[in-house]
């Protein structure tokens, strides 16, 4: 549901759970509140409803350094729900894929993502795509940053590809 529905507007999202609880089900759906819908919602440790906000850990701006602005993550239940499902995924060995508006923090999410990598395993690098990025021109960058590591090292390293897509780009 949290993947399926998830770039449903609120409406529809609503529209999503009355279809799930109006049909008969096995589930103990969780107690919700007015005002709220399935998707604040999360099996916890214990096989029990909880809601996503226990997860949200308290903000605090650094007071010894001043972060990049596009760094900044101020945790709240969408960037936390939406943490779980792309590390859900990836463990899984899946293609991700975050589709949104401009401004809701699909790279900084992926970034803090990447930031967890060990970097004895794992390896990084990020690659902006336009209008202009064609297919050939995307294989050639990766083919010079598979280049750059030393053939030995190549075979140690996981390699991940996330995409990110602004949803209002989308031509219909």
């Amino acid at each position: 549901m949290w993947s399926a529905g998830a770039l449903l507007e609120l409406g529809d999202r609503e529209k999503l759970e009355q279809f799930f609880l109006s049909h008969e089900s096995e589930l103990d759906w969780p107690k919700i509140k007015p005002g709220e819908t399935l998707y604040e919602y999360t099996v916890g440790a214990t096989g029990q409803w909880e809601h996503w906000s226990k997860h949200v850990e308290e903000f605090e701006y650094p007071a010894d350094s001043v972060p990049e602005y596009a760094s900044i993550l101020v945790p709240n239940v969408d960037n936390i729900r939406t943490h779980f499902l792309i590390n859900l995924i990836a463990k899984q060995e899946r293609g991700v894929l975050l589709i949104g508006e401009q401004g809701t923090a699909k790279t900084v999410m992926i970034n803090r993502y990447l930031s967890e990598y060990n970097p004895e395993q794992q390896i990084s690098k990020t690659l902006n795509f336009s209008s202009a990025t064609t297919p050939n021109l995307f294989q050639v960058s990766m083919t010079f940053r598979l280049k750059s590591l030393k053939f030995s090292k190549l075979f140690r390293y996981k390699f991940d590809i996330f995409s990110i897509f602004d949803s209002d780009r989308l031509k219909v």
